[in-house]
């Protein structure tokens, strides 16, 4: 099976005040399409760096990032808008926009969008602005614009850290649900190991290198 996403060799360091801090060292990875990896770790191992040099946020001091064979630092633009579907920690939500102009941002697909409403259970909140919104509510609507242009790889760091159980639940079983109907892959992070045999994959961050777990 043809791979989405391929890291060759990933260096990522930070300076201290000591000396420089190396966060992950020659990190080797391929994620196939339509499959799903779960990456468990602690706050501080280097989960939510790894993320952000996949989507683009940050870059490696080494290494290559090739998504559907195309090297990320050369293609950015296009594959963060074509291919790669974000969730954040944080809303991020326009406060001036209405729910379903936040999601219009991104596309203009009506059908989608309103097949993301229906199945995100929040049609019912498309006019309302994210101040009249629950965290467990806000959180769906992040998860509705990271699906919104149809995105073959959908990266979720820490998606559910604000929320309950329930709402966290709900969380990972759209997501899940979403990569097996649309056949998108997935990866998303969290310090809860509880969520781990969803997933196709399970991983850890140790001594600066990915783990299976």
């Amino acid at each position: 099976m043809t791979d989405i996403l391929r890291i060759q060799s990933l260096t990522k360091s930070y300076p201290s005040p000591e000396k420089k801090l190396t966060v992950l060292k020659d990190l080797n990875f391929n994620l196939e399409k339509n499959k799903s990896m779960f990456l468990f770790g602690p706050s501080g191992c280097g989960k939510s760096t790894f993320l952000n040099m996949i989507i683009g946020l940050d870059n490696p001091d080494q290494g290559d990032i090739f998504v559907n064979n195309k090297l990320l630092i050369e293609n950015k633009n296009n594959l963060l808008k074509d291919y790669i579907g974000i969730v954040f920690q944080d809303h991020y939500l326009i406060n001036e926009l209405n729910v379903t102009e936040n999601l219009l941002i991104k596309s203009n697909d009506e059908d989608h969008l309103n097949f993301l409403l229906k199945n995100l259970e929040i049609n019912d909140l498309k006019n309302n602005y994210p101040n009249q919104l629950s965290n467990g509510q806000k959180q769906r609507v992040c998860v509705a614009r990271s699906l919104i242009n149809k995105p073959k790889i959908i990266i979720a760091d820490e998606p559910t850290s604000y929320l309950d159980r329930k709402n966290s639940d709900k969380v990972i079983d759209i997501l899940i649900k979403y990569t097996k109907s649309f056949e998108t892959s997935l990866i998303v992070s969290s310090h809860d190991i509880s969520y781990k045999g969803l997933f196709d994959l399970s991983y850890t961050i140790e001594n600066m290198n990915l783990k299976k777990c």
